[in-house]
């Protein structure tokens, strides 16, 4: 089995030699080999160098390109791997992020042998602590879940596992290329596109993720931006594949989960009650437009105690993307006031909890977004 690992990077000096030395060592153990491609976006801290000057083991071969694709961001530097890949005839690849401290070589072997048994899309499933992945936790996990019906955990996590039938699928397409999927809008177009067009599905099971988190309250960028927007485009594009899903299907999981408590991430509630009403200030006559009546009545009141619960959440993120749909709004920042609102009330309800505790409101909020589905069905 021919294996490509993947590593997208910029200016990731600091922790890529680590991923790599895992990889190769991961590629030599169980594939006797294979290719590693780390594609760059321009860093200036010396990461290609570090790339190349890494000792791995005979049968694997390093290469470390600058990727050509004129809009600069994680999706460009992933589709220049894939399409290295097709050319090479891989029969997986495997995506890893160069900021990782936990991956071990065991990790190639986990996204590339389901793969090998006839999946073809692997995603990862790790422990993370309950303040780690806030967007994955509000946004993207709850809406892939509930519209498209399968339980898939971790669906912008980064690391993934790609068969060769896939690659096609996603490259067949320039244009999405030339929209924010170029950016960190990238994996939320891999997971949905390999459910929406019917690929064989598995998450593979990783332990505790460890990498570099970020407050959520202190940076967010564009990458809520990129990630929301993408979810809302994918909606407008798969409409009919999520229109008739009412039921939540369990996703197989390959091999066991070892359960311990993640790294503190540290987060700061006052900032994000703070940056909540200022932003939403800000923004209050987009959100008059682009929110039901009812929907924006109940928004202010829970912005008095950032006291927002699931069914609020769901109605704000199904009226967002249909306002997404009707050029309403342009893109999804007018939405980050009350994605902070939401991480607040996370923040508020979970903080006695240990992780574990955190999770099954995590799954719960999956479950009350497929209730509330008619709620999206009767305004699309």
């Amino acid at each position: 089995m021919k294996v490509i690992v993947g590593i997208p990077s910029y200016n990731n000096a600091e922790t890529i030699e680590y991923v790599v030395k895992q990889a190769a060592e991961g590629l030599k153990k169980y594939f006797n080999g294979g290719l590693i491609i780390n594609s760059d976006g321009g860093s200036n801290d010396g990461t290609r160098d570090i790339v190349m000057k890494t000792p791995v083991p005979d049968g694997v071969e390093v290469r470390s390109t600058v990727y050509k694709w004129p809009i600069p961001g994680k999706g460009s530097a992933m589709k220049e791997v894939l399409e290295i890949a097709r050319d090479e005839g891989a029969d997986a690849v495997v995506f890893v992020d160069s900021d990782l401290r936990s991956i071990t070589p065991e990790w190639v072997y986990k996204f590339a042998k389901p793969i090998e048994e006839g999946y073809h899309f692997v995603a990862p499933l790790y422990l993370r602590h309950k303040y780690d992945g806030t967007i994955t936790n509000n946004i993207a996990y709850p809406m892939t879940a509930s519209l498209y019906g399968y339980n898939v955990r971790q669906p912008i996590g980064g690391d993934f596992g790609i068969s060769a039938d896939l690659i096609d699928t996603y490259l067949c397409n320039e244009e999405v290329w030339k929209t924010d999927v170029a950016r960190f809008g990238v994996d939320i177009f891999l997971t949905t596109t390999a459910i929406a067009e019917g690929f064989k599905v598995i998450q593979t099971a990783l332990g505790v993720k460890i990498h570099d988190p970020k407050d959520p309250a202190a940076s967010l960028g564009a990458m809520f931006n990129q990630v929301v927007g993408t979810l809302f485009m994918l909606m407008q594009k798969y409409e009919e594949k999520w229109k008739n899903t009412k039921t939540l299907k369990e996703v197989p999981v390959f091999g066991e989960m070892e359960i311990r408590e993640p790294e503190h991430v540290r987060v700061t509630l006052e900032l994000l009650e703070k940056k909540s009403e200022e932003l939403f200030a800000q923004n209050k006559k987009l959100l008059e437009k682009a929110l039901s009546k009812e929907t924006l009545e109940k928004v202010k009141t829970a912005l008095k105690s950032f006291d927002l619960d699931d069914v609020l959440w769901s109605h704000i993120l199904f009226d967002g993307a249909i306002a997404y749909k009707n050029g309403i709004l342009k893109n999804a920042e007018p939405l980050i006031p009350l994605y902070f609102a939401k991480t607040a009330d996370f923040v508020k309800k979970t903080k006695d909890m240990t992780t574990a505790e955190a999770e099954k409101l995590v799954l719960k909020r999956a479950e009350i977004f497929l209730e509330e589905k008619d709620y999206l069905l009767e305004r699309w």
